[in-house]
């Protein structure tokens, strides 16, 4: 096998000197499409005119949307013309340039040091009488100077010129000296990562790590989209009852608070459009990022020695949340700052194992500690995603590629394995009874009996009441010659999956509740513009055209039913008459019976029981016919109804 990039040696460079070309700069930060403030000023500068000009119906109109696109548009040019400000950090001294000219420059010197005040990370620069504010630092490099904290302390030592950390007059002591160790830390880390090269890469496969939410994104684009709606609402309202008999005050407010409704929604559809969720792709030979803040991130690997990162919780970040995004700091073998990327909604450790696993170093502020850190909720393959659960006589170990974590066995007070809608689960217990791991097999990946024969063979505290149980039960129906074998599956079953579609009865809904919506959209415009003109004829007309628009509507949805799917991997709901995306799915070793039985309210529900006989599926609006739900169980080899309690069967395994 070919070594990869991130696994080869480095070829060592010219060396010309300790601050050769250190040179740091303000981050590039990515153009926002549309400032926070944009659209609800220009909605109302909108609305305003549409009032203004409410006598001409084409002029209300036009002129508003076209001051508002103008507006818009100055606003795009006026951010790419406009001559920019930043700083940069030189063997020149720390200067403000703007427009690519130089306005200031504060000199330093080894003995005339830069000094860092904190918490408050404001930046003083050495004067004639004392010391000059020159602005202010943080975590990020997005504020004031848009300079981050450790890459200035360590582009400063690199010139030969440290930074004095020093504590704001009448603040707590300490917060000094907290930094000057955590970037002692990282800068000792990252020499000796440019001295040692690049680790061997674990995986070759490329990532791609993102959290889109196309559910969130849905519902964010949906408000804005039902708000663009009300407003186009409410200008067909005010055009339609601009007659003869309209009063003109209530014409022109409503025509102007339809045009500031529709400008403002579109404005922050323009905003949703332009902020995409972070994504990184990583590769043992590249990493390619993007995130809202930074843009636009692609590195190859061997010019990378390290990354950097920094919590936003951190002493003096200005964060503050239990679990923080993340800030990655990218440097060179030369200890140059190579880029910035931020990890937005991505977990910080999940990102980080798969970068340990694609041979790159990441550098933490506290030591990465092998031991499990024990709280509830917390699930092994967060932090390992490519590690198995392995039992020995000294402790528990999940192992990977890239991380290995282990909890003692003089921690552990007592194992549990239960079963949950089908699935066994692990429940791991301290010493003193608190619940420290609560998680299922399939994540551990390790089977039930591996586990239980393991842990049972090296004397641990573990219990599986469910197979002992079984085993009882077994061996008492065996002494009583009553021994009652699961049905075997019947020898027609099909390999294909069987496609039941929703009856008539539950697809006919979609026509009604079409209709009746419509309907009612139209009464309330109507009875809304009786206010502002006479004329109601067209309601004559607008009604049954509103309800054939809705079953109209109705039909197109219910070419986007859902449809039952049922074959030998299980049974799945899915849009599209079964064909499209799955909505649910359960597999057939957690399946114990399906069937459409009555639940607590008196209405039928599609029901899916467990092995065990416990609901792991109600369905109450997508109902298949009962007789062809049996039809379909037989054909792919499901079992039809509830469970027989009586039936011996062993628990589930993976």
């Amino acid at each position: 096998m070919q070594p990869s990039h991130a696994s080869s040696p480095r070829s060592a460079g010219p060396v010309t000197g300790p601050g050769a070309g250190a040179v740091l700069e303000s981050n590039r930060l990515r153009a926002d499409p549309a400032p926070w403030w944009m659209p609800p000023s220009t909605a109302v500068l909108a609305g305003v005119i549409a009032y203004v000009l409410a006598d001409d119906r084409l002029l209300r109109l036009v002129v508003p949307f076209a001051v508002a696109a103008l507006a818009w548009g100055a606003a795009a040019g006026w951010r790419r013309l406009r001559p920019l400000t930043f700083w940069r950090l030189s063997a020149s001294g720390l200067q403000q340039l703007r427009g690519g000219r130089v306005r200031v420059t504060h000199p330093f010197s080894r003995e005339r040091p830069l000094t860092l005040l904190v918490p408050d990370l404001e930046v003083l620069a050495p004067a004639d009488y004392g010391a000059t504010k020159v602005g202010r630092l943080c975590s990020m490099g997005v504020e004031d100077m848009a300079l981050a904290m450790f890459p200035f302390h360590l582009t400063a030592r690199r010139l030969g010129a440290p930074v004095r950390i020093v504590d704001r007059q009448g603040a707590a002591s300490g917060a000094a000296v907290h930094w000057e160790t955590v970037f002692a830390r990282r800068e000792a880390a990252l020499l000796s990562a440019a001295a040692e090269g690049p680790l061997p890469a674990a995986q070759e496969g490329a990532v791609e790590l993102s959290r889109a939410e196309p559910g969130l994104r849905a519902r964010q684009y949906g408000r804005r989209l039902a708000a663009l709606a009300c407003g186009a609402t409410a200008l067909l309202v005010a055009a339609v009852g601009d007659g003869p008999t309209a009063v003109p005050g209530r014409v022109a407010l409503i025509n102007a608070l339809g045009v500031a409704v529709v400008v403002l929604a579109a404005g922050y559809l323009v905003r949703l459009a332009g902020t995409r969720p972070a994504r990184w792709t990583v590769t043992p030979e590249r990493i390619t990022a993007f995130d809202p803040v930074f843009g636009s991130t692609d590195l190859a690997a061997e010019r990378i020695a390290g990354l950097v990162a920094q919590p936003l919780s951190a002493p003096g970040t200005g964060g503050g949340g239990a679990e923080p995004p993340a800030l990655l700091q990218i440097y060179g073998h030369d200890l140059s700052l190579l880029g910035t990327a931020h990890t937005g909604r991505i977990p910080a450790e999940e990102l980080f194992a798969v970068l340990r696993s694609r041979g790159y170093r990441v550098i933490e502020d506290g030591p990465r500690s092998r031991a499990y850190d024990l709280r509830p909720g917390f699930l092994p393959h967060q932090v390992a995603p490519d590690a198995v659960l392995a039992v020995t006589s000294e402790y528990l170990r999940w192992e990977g590629g890239s991380t290995e974590i282990r909890v003692q066995r003089a921690d552990i007070g007592a194992m549990e394995i239960n079963t949950r809608h089908g699935h066994p689960w692990l429940r791991l217990r301290g010493k003193d009874g608190t619940e420290q791991l609560n998680a299922p097999l399939s994540a551990l990946r390790i089977s039930r009996t591996e586990l239980r024969d393991r842990a049972r063979a090296f004397g641990y505290p573990l219990t599986d009441p469910e197979h002992d149980a079984y085993q009882t039960a077994a061996y008492a129906s065996l002494a009583a010659g009553v021994v009652q074998d699961r049905p075997a599956l019947p020898a027609g079953v099909s390999a294909e999956p069987v496609v039941l579609d929703m009856p008539w009865s539950t697809r006919k809904w979609y026509y009604i509740a079409g209709a009746v919506l419509m309907v009612v959209v139209v009464g309330v415009v109507g009875f809304k513009t009786r206010y502002l003109s006479g004329d109601m004829s067209w309601l004559l007309w607008g009604l049954p055209a509103a309800a054939a628009a809705g079953a109209l509507l109705g039909g197109l949805y219910d070419l986007r039913r859902p449809g039952l799917a049922l074959g030998p991997d299980g049974i799945r709901l899915a849009s599209r008459g079964g064909s499209g995306r799955t909505r649910w799915e359960h597999p057939r070793t957690a399946i114990g019976g399906i069937g459409v039985d009555t639940h607590e309210e008196g209405q039928e529900a599609l029901f899916v029981w467990s092995p065990t006989g416990q609901v792991i599926r109600k369905e109450s609006f997508d109902l298949p016919d009962t007789d062809q739900l049996r039809r379909a169980c037989e054909s792919a080899g499901l079992p039809f109804g509830r469970p027989d309690p009586g039936r011996w069967g062993p628990p589930p395994e993976i």
